[in-house]
This record gives C-alpha cells, sequence and structure tokens, in this order.
C-alpha cells in the first residue's frame, strides 16, 4: 500500500465551490475513516496554490484521490494539474504491475456539468457511489437528487438527504479502504515541473484580474438592484475572524478576490495576545474595508467586556467596517441593535454576490442583511 504517503486520502476540488461545505464534507469522511480504520487516519484537502504545496498536500504519493466535479473545478489549471499527476500515477501502475489502478480515482458530482462541457478524456461522476444498492432501501431518492450534486444534497433541509448523506459518506469509507489495498506506485517528483494540467485556464469563471463580477448597485428605497450603473471601484479588504472559522476566511478571501478586490489579507484574532479593538485595528491597519466573521467561536473568544462589542462596532464612523454572521448565533446584547450586520445562510452564488456588494458598498443594505433596524 502508500506506505511512503503520510494522508490517507486525497480531495481534489477548488475553493470557489462552497469552501465551508468543501471543508464538511471532508472532516466528515476522514471522521468515518478514523472511526472504522483507527485515529491515525489523516486526509489532505486540495485547492492548493502552486507546485510546493502540491508536493505537500501527498498527490504524488496518496493512494486514493476523491475528485469534486463542477463548472469551475474544470475551469481551474491547479485541479488539473492534480488529476493529470494523478492520472500518470494510474496508468504507470497499470503498466509496471499489470493491474488496473482506476478505482483509486473516486469522481463525484459536487455540481452539475453538462456532459459535453467535461473535458476529453475525464470519465463521467459517480454520483452516489454504489447507488444501486442504495436505491433498493430509499426507493425514489435517486429520482429525487440525481443531477444535482452532492453539495446540493449537503445543503438541502431534510431529514432524508441527511440520512442519504451520512450513508454515503460510509459507502464513500468502505471504497477508499478497498482502493488503498491496490498499493498505488507513487510519482517522480522530478517529473512535476513537466507535467501539465489536464484541463483548466488561468482566468477561472471567464473573468479577468481586476473585473469587477458584479454589474449593479442596490437600491435602498426600492429594495432593487440598478444594473445600469457600476459600483465602486475594487478595494483592498481585510479580513478578521478566529482560528475555528478559518474555512470561512478562505472561502471569502476567494470571493472577494474574484471580483477584483486586491490585496486580500487575512487578519486572524490572536485571542491569548491581544483584545478585541486590537485585533479589529490590525485589520484597520491593512485593507480599506475590513470584514468581520461574526459567529458563535467570534463572540465566545477572548475576554472582551460587554461594552467593548459597542465601542469597536457601533457609531457614525465604521463605514469601513463590516460585520457578516454566517450563523444563527445572537449577537452580543450592545451590537444587536444600530450595527448593520450581512447575514449569510450558506455560502452559495446568492452569498457570494451579497458579501460582494456589501464590500462595495458598505454604507447601504443589501439583502439577506440585518442590522438594529432590520433592512
Amino acid at each position: 500500500m502508500d506506505q511512503a504517503s503520510v494522508f490517507y486520502f486525497f480531495t481534489s476540488c477548488t475553493r470557489s465551490d462552497g469552501w465551508p461545505t468543501i471543508t464538511r464534507f471532508h472532516a466528515d469522511l476522514e471522521y468515518r475513516l478514523r472511526v472504522q480504520e483507527g485515529l491515525w487516519v489523516s486526509g489532505s484537502l486540495g485547492a492548493q496554490t502552486d507546485t510546493d504545496s502540491l508536493l505537500q498536500c501527498g498527490v504524488t504519493e496518496v493512494g486514493v484521490m476523491i475528485a469534486l466535479y463542477s463548472p469551475l473545478y474544470f475551469q481551474n489549471p491547479v485541479c488539473g494539474l492534480e488529476w493529470a499527476v494523478f492520472r500518470d500515477r494510474m496508468k504507470h501502475h497499470a503498466l509496471l504491475r499489470n493491474r488496473d489502478a482506476s478505482s483509486c480515482l473516486i469522481p463525484l458530482s459536487w455540481k452539475p456539468v453538462p456532459e459535453d462541457a467535461r473535458p476529453p478524456g475525464i470519465p463521467a461522476p459517480e454520483l452516489w457511489p454504489d447507488a444501486e444498492s442504495r436505491d433498493q432501501q430509499h426507493p425514489g431518492h435517486r429520482q429525487s437528487w440525481t443531477g444535482q450534486g452532492l453539495f446540493e444534497l449537503m445543503n438541502a433541509d431534510s431529514p432524508e438527504a441527511d440520512d442519504m448523506y451520512f450513508a454515503l459518506i460510509g459507502r464513500l469509507a468502505r471504497r477508499i479502504v478497498e482502493a488503498r489495498q491496490i498499493g498505488l506506485t507513487g510519482f517522480d517528483t522530478a517529473e512535476l515541473p513537466r507535467s501539465r494540467p489536464a484541463f483548466g485556464s488561468i482566468t477561472p469563471q471567464g473573468t479577468s484580474p481586476g473585473r469587477p463580477a458584479l454589474t449593479g448597485t442596490y437600491d435602498r428605497q426600492s429594495r432593487t438592484h440598478d444594473y445600469s450603473h457600476p459600483p465602486s471601484s475594487p478595494v483592498s479588504v481585510a479580513i478578521n475572524y478566529v482560528g475555528a472559522d478559518q474555512p470561512w476566511a478562505d472561502w471569502m478571501t476567494a470571493v472577494l478576490e474574484s471580483d477584483g478586490n486586491l490585496p486580500i489579507r487575512q487578519v486572524r484574532w490572536e485571542t491569548e495576545a491581544e483584545s478585541l479593538s486590537d485585533t479589529v485595528n490590525r485589520a484597520q491597519a491593512t485593507g480599506e474595508r475590513v470584514v468581520v466573521i461574526f459567529s458563535r467561536s467570534y463572540y465566545e473568544s477572548g475576554e472582551t467586556q460587554p461594552t467593548e462589542w459597542e465601542e469597536v462596532f457601533a457609531g457614525p464612523d465604521k463605514d469601513w467596517l463590516i460585520p457578516v454572521q454566517i450563523d444563527a448565533q445572537p449577537r452580543p446584547v450592545l451590537v444587536r441593535r444600530g450595527v448593520p450586520v450581512l447575514q449569510l445562510n450558506g455560502s452559495g452564488e446568492q452569498a457570494a454576490r451579497q458579501l460582494c456588494e456589501a464590500v462595495r458598498e458598505p454604507s447601504t443594505p443589501v439583502p439577506g442583511g440585518r442590522g438594529g433596524n432590520h433592512w
């Protein structure tokens, strides 16, 4: 087996596909494998940015790769490079040991990709591993979810969807254990600089750097969008957060960068060394706008006084400050009224648009926002 790798499996994905949901999927699968195989199990999550990171993530040695198909996945050249390296490893294994290794690659439909949009030579996804056996237990489920993808299943609000998701995780864990028995051969890292992506372009989503993805502004009186006037120019942004919300910080970074805002700097609250006001001030020193990720973890971090929340976030001179709530945790009492807060529901396209609009026009509310006056 792939003893040279410290990772049990690798998840190939792109951060722009709903990073919090991707990290949840990866963590759930890793947890199931730990329960099944032992606490030593560790998976590697993709979305790397350069060749050195590609080496560190273990794709050249790990025995099983899960590919999360989506339109953005096939536009990402780093995903294309991960795919090319793993494909070459399977081909080399088949030639060297005369044994098929195709089961070491498990392609899943994360978000629907039309068949004619899938790059040449890329196999169709397995929407659900062992779908036939699942259908016998849950008649009609395959018809309900076929074509929608795993992302939609994970974000569905129904007990049936939860049951299907965790059944999928269980079957996927068994698939990984079986595939690891093949002992996929490694990849000569000296060849990595000469490897070329199997797919992907330099400008995913068809948006060139610096070109705004948004084309309109929000009118407060009519509560509608005016697409006849462009929004304000891109700005530099700092994202203030606590460590538990790192996946959200990464997702917001990717979203705001795709909208042309540069640079984006992540400012993590060092709760053991600085106060709430210190961390927000440190973020303000690095960006024209400061996005603060409000969450249960953020509220419970540090040793803050009740009045400190009001001092930091309330006031007419706080236009540069953009609190963004990612869960339903009640806010501290003194920032429940008079402090505009953008409430995100998930990490889909609508949430991405709301975030970009809040950063572009911080003085006006956006759909989904809420504050003291309940916009």
